[in-house]
């Protein structure tokens, strides 16, 4: 017994020598492992997005715009990986004729029918006077008309329509020709490009025509995602939603769809319009698809004088409207 007494001193010696080290190193080990060990992606491949647009202005500055989006939420959640594929709505159409669906579609109003989405769970985040959700997608950005007047002193100026729905909202005419009107009633992207890069536009004057705008931008996921994709999707969808997201869609001349981010105009030209579309006035996306051609016919006719297809056409639109 007074040989082992000894034995044990000496454990316990060594023990209280070198407990603090072996501790230590187990409160780095599971610092490493609560700190740097990833966790299970939400899916681990690559989602295919669709964005289709109308207008070509769209087409480049929002796709790159969304692929950026796309990068920050991969760097959050390692192995989901969004492609984004830019193209316009015939490009889609033939893709869909050929079987060629994507997982998720970024599109705007009547680009796209109902029946190929699945049910979206609802947004919790209070959206901007005017906007609204459906079952099946999300508005995430939006832009506007405007009025770009090249030349203020003619006393009966040319006028240029985008379109013949918005020449017969605005009570016109389908007149002259983009490049020879002294006025011109376009979208917000298209008038933006016109004063960059057109010599004639450089020092154009630029006017809100009111709040009614047709150029929402939703996204919605494909109908035959599976769960996992379908649950990484609607997390990227939340973060294209997010105030760090939605506060750098300014800078491409769109406006955040958030109540709670206040839009700031990237060109002093620009703060008219942007005051004047803090609160909307839009259409139901599908009744715009479904609709639209026949709304397109009734505003031809009501551009040449046609009163009867102007009150059709009024009527149309007010039925669309949200």
């Amino acid at each position: 017994m007074k040989a082992i007494k000894p034995i044990l001193c000496a454990v316990m010696v060594l023990f209280i020598l070198f407990s603090p080290k072996v501790l230590t190193e187990g409160a780095k080990q599971r610092f490493v492992d609560t700190r740097f060990v990833r966790k299970e992606p939400l899916y681990r491949g690559t989602i295919t997005l669709y964005h289709i647009v109308r207008f070509k202005p769209y087409a480049g500055s929002l796709s790159n715009w969304l692929q950026k989006r796309a990068d920050e939420f991969e760097k959050k959640n390692r192995g989901t990986n969004i492609v984004v594929e830019g193209m316009s709505e015939e490009t889609f159409f033939e893709r869909i004729e050929h079987g060629r669906l994507a997982d998720a579609y970024s599109f705007f109003s009547g680009s796209l029918y109902p029946d190929l989405l699945a049910k979206t769970e609802p947004v919790t985040i209070a959206l901007k006077e005017g906007l609204f959700t459906t079952d099946c997608c999300v508005p995430y950005c939006y832009s506007g008309y405007v009025k770009l007047i090249k030349d203020s002193d003619k006393a009966d100026p040319k006028r240029y329509y985008a379109n013949a729905v918005l020449a017969a909202y605005l009570d016109g005419t389908v007149g002259a020709e983009e490049d020879k009107a002294d006025e011109l009633y376009v979208d917000l992207r298209r008038a933006g490009d016109l004063i960059r890069y057109k010599d004639g536009f450089a020092s154009s004057e630029l006017q809100p025509i009111d709040a009614f705008t047709d150029v929402v931008c939703w996204i919605g996921i494909d109908r035959n995602a599976d769960a996992k994709k379908t649950a990484a999707i609607t997390a990227f969808m939340q973060w294209l939603l997010s105030v760090p997201s939605q506060e750098k869609l300014n800078a491409i001349g769109l406006l955040s769809v958030r109540a709670d981010v206040k839009n700031t105009a990237p060109e002093s030209i620009l703060k008219p319009v942007f005051k004047a579309y803090e609160t909307v006035e839009t259409v139901d996306p599908f009744l715009w698809n479904e609709q639209y051609d026949a709304l397109e016919q009734d505003a031809n006719n009501a551009i040449t004088g046609d009163l009867q297809a102007r009150e059709r056409f009024q009527k149309r639109l007010r039925e669309m409207r949200r």
